[in-house]
């Protein structure tokens, strides 16, 4: 990567505010990250000479001497990435800019769910995007990948789900770039799409919230202070452990097992239409989940204390509408809970789901939290 990519600490934390914020003056970043003006300024004409920041007037003040009347904001096709998401029913890619926006996208059945079928098709799809957009390669700041899986011991690897039972056992770090010609950045399904909502969605605003991912399986993430906690070997927030696959879940897969049972089999979610909601299996699975689903934010509440929940995923939209509807209309999360209720919200980004594994390299590149080199005053 370019020297544009290789920004200091303080960069970072003016980039991460205004993308948080929005557009600010230079004497509103050096009061809110309590760094001085001049350092701003020698930053803030880094961050633009980079392509990273423009500045444009601003019409509600008068200049100051010192405090010119520009506000910074984002430069958005300054940053590129490029996000790939793919489950057992579709490989969805898209290249995006640094503000969320994105420029290309393509959307494709999976060949057949052999790993080296899907990442070549992955990979072959975003060098396409790449060329489409018209993206300097050089502004690419790299290809996030998610997919479907708990972590294990190693951080480096998911558990394969059972759709992709085939898989060898797959190194993130080793075992993706090859396929897209370009720096890889791996995150599961379910915390890439929170990257989405803390970044471009929802939760932008939020300081400390939790994720709740309902697909084929359940997943989640847990955001503190705007970074997200990962816990050891990635486990953090994995929520599907709670309810395990030897019992009734409140699952996607579970959804269709159910379904299979009552005579009615489907092989992907996808499959599954607005038709399918009144039915009696469909109305007994979902008053059950929904009650999982309650219990689940109720131990979120209890541990976490976070300001919102978080509810998205690629179950039936109406569903998880429905599970939101269930606990807001609940006088109380559970017996003897007697604070106030975290905020309930519903996913904003999870119809695009490429875009949380996007977000990734932005993460990495960008996040103050991710800056590994020695911090002072200046940098």
């Amino acid at each position: 990567m370019g020297q544009p990519f290789n920004l200091s600490f303080n960069a970072r934390r003016i980039v991460s505010d205004i993308r948080r914020v929005g557009p600010m003056s230079r004497a509103d970043l050096a009061r809110n990250l309590s760094i001085t003006p001049s350092t701003v300024t020698r930053l803030a004409v880094q961050l633009i000479d980079d392509g990273l920041l423009c500045e444009r007037d601003d019409t509600n003040r008068k200049p100051q001497k010192g405090y010119p009347a520009k506000l910074l904001n984002l430069n958005p096709r300054g940053l590129c990435t490029a996000g790939v998401y793919l489950d057992p029913d579709r490989i969805m890619t898209c290249i995006s800019t640094l503000s969320g926006d994105i420029l290309a996208q393509d959307e494709m059945a999976v060949p057949d769910r052999s790993f080296d079928a899907i990442m070549s098709a992955a990979g072959a799809g975003v060098k396409n995007l790449i060329e489409d957009a018209n993206v300097d390669i050089s502004r690419m700041a790299g290809c996030g990948v998610s997919y479907p899986g708990r972590y294990s011991q190693d951080p480096n690897r998911v558990m394969r789900i059972s759709q992709f039972k085939g898989w060898p056992k797959v190194n993130v770090r080793r075992d993706l770039s090859p396929y897209f010609g370009m720096p890889v950045q791996h995150m599961n399904d379910a915390k890439a799409a929170c990257l989405a909502e803390l970044y471009h969605g929802t939760a932008r605003n939020l300081q400390n919230f939790c994720y709740i991912w309902l697909s084929y399986g359940i997943g989640g993430a847990a955001v503190v202070d705007q970074h997200p906690y990962l816990g050891r070997n990635n486990g953090a927030a994995e929520w599907g452990g709670l309810f395990p696959k030897s019992k009734p879940r409140p699952s996607g897969q579970d959804l269709l097992d159910s379904l299979g049972r009552a005579g009615l089999p489907l092989d992907r979610l996808s499959d599954f239409t607005d038709d399918h909601l009144t039915h009696p299996a469909v109305t007994q699975w979902r008053e059950r989940a929904s009650e999982q689903i309650c219990w689940l934010c109720l131990v979120i509440a209890r541990t976490f204390a976070p300001q919102g929940i978080v509810i998205g995923g690629t179950l039936h939209n109406r569903i998880i509408e429905g599970f939101i509807s269930d606990i807001t209309d609940r006088d109380s999360l559970g017996e003897e809970f007697e604070q106030a209720a975290p905020k309930i919200i519903r996913a904003s980004r999870d119809h695009l789901p490429q875009l949380g594994p996007a977000a990734l390299p932005v993460h990495n590149v960008l996040s103050p939290a991710r800056y590994l080199g020695q911090v002072s005053k200046g940098r």
